[in-house]
């Protein structure tokens, strides 16, 4: 067997492991384990199958000396369709809060700062510490040293006190949270579009924000397939609220089929394109309007790590970074990358226990204190409750 196959049987396997110990342990609250979302599950195999991508790029940054993606279009994109689904994912369960709605956006702001930020703040002290470490110690000049904490704070950091493998301690998945609050703060300008409802200084501002990204876009800095991914989430929701009929006619198991091909082919296209976009979005479209394909994703281990898949998505590349640089667990010297994939389940069992640890330690306590959604009142009607995360 190849490579690609080894890895690919090696990672089902994990995460089969995985989703028996984590049914067990108590993860799910009575309202998440009650909800029938797909895409709680399926957030569980997308964080996991980043993992499984960062891993194998660790072997060439070890073997070749640079972060580069698997010449395997399967295996990079077991990190670019993740990542694609996860907008989708956003897209989806945020234009659901404002789409013929009354939107309370400060509440949306609050909510996303209380929900992304800890964490993030949380690994960025452990990439300061392990840089500092790494560089005896040391400081660069304090003009150096701001800018590095800047770009860290918007998303974008590298180096941090000169030390240029800094962001590969996060595996470089930061940069998704830069698109992420893009998108967040362009839903008051989406909102009043939809809506044709003008929302004032949230309207405004967000009309700004869309101004920077179209300038971002000019100088190459901003990516318009990545924000189609996000509009590619629309779909469900517009179907929900005007073609609610046509809902049940996707939980054929033929429809199933469909969606398992249309994912195994997407996973051989290029990566980000505007083909693979229009291929992932009729899955997803499946899997969001309720198809758990054939039950996988009823899950209820699946369904757990889906609970603690943003500790996963961010807390993995410090698990690599100590595992294989740190500790040096591994020797890479005369060894393939077969070799190399009997470290996976390891490594993926040691992410999925600090992430249960961070969850519950760092996300959980500031999950408790944000405002329920539903308490956001419909204007045109009250669509069903959106997974949140």
């Amino acid at each position: 067997m190849d490579a690609t196959t080894v890895i690919l049987l090696v990672y089902c396997a994990s995460l089969f492991i995985l989703s028996l110990l984590f049914s067990r342990l108590p993860v799910l609250t009575a309202v998440t384990a009650a909800r029938s979302s797909p895409l709680d599950a399926l957030r569980g195999i997308l964080a996991t199958a980043v993992i499984c991508h960062h891993f194998v790029v660790t072997y060439f940054w070890k073997t070749t000396g640079s972060w580069i993606p698997p010449e395997s279009a399967v295996l990079n994109n077991l990190g670019a369709v993740p990542v694609s689904l996860f907008f989708m994912i956003t897209g989806f369960l945020f234009f659901g809060k404002i789409y013929q709605r009354h939107p309370d956006f400060l509440d949306i702001f609050k909510s996303r700062v209380l929900r992304i930020m800890p964490l993030y703040v949380f690994v960025l002290i452990f990439v300061v510490l392990l840089s500092l470490f790494e560089t005896g110690f040391a400081f660069i000049t304090l003009k150096e040293l701001g800018k590095e904490v800047f770009k860290w704070l918007v998303f974008s950091g590298g180096s941090f006190n000169g030390f240029i493998h800094s962001n590969i301690m996060t595996a470089g998945v930061h940069w998704t949270l830069r698109y992420e609050w893009l998108f967040y703060l362009t839903l008051p300008i989406i909102a009043a579009l939809v809506n044709k409802v003008w929302y004032g200084q949230y309207s405004l501002a967000s009309l700004l924000v869309c101004v920077v990204i179209a300038v971002g876009m000019m100088f190459g800095v901003v990516k318009p397939a990545l924000l189609l991914l996000f509009v590619a989430g629309f779909i469900p929701v517009l179907i929900k609220r005007h073609f609610p009929q046509g809902i049940a006619y996707l939980a054929h198991p033929l429809v199933s089929v469909a969606a398992l091909l249309l994912l195994a082919y997407a996973m051989t296209l290029e990566a980000y394109s505007v083909l693979q976009i229009a291929t992932l979005a009729v899955p997803f479209l499946i899997l969001a309007l309720g198809n758990d394909v054939f039950g996988l994703l009823a899950s209820r281990g699946l369904k757990s790590l889906g609970e603690v898949s943003y500790s996963l998505y961010l807390t993995h590349g410090a698990v690599l970074y100590i595992a294989f640089s740190t500790l040096h667990l591994f020797s890479f010297e005369n060894t393939q990358l077969t070799d190399f994939v009997v470290c996976l389940p390891a490594i993926l069992l040691a992410v999925a226990l600090l992430s249960y640890v961070t969850f519950n330690g760092v996300e959980k306590p500031f999950i408790k204190v944000r405002k329920p959604s539903i308490r956001q009142t419909a204007k045109f009607g009250q669509l069903q409750p959106s997974p949140e995360y």
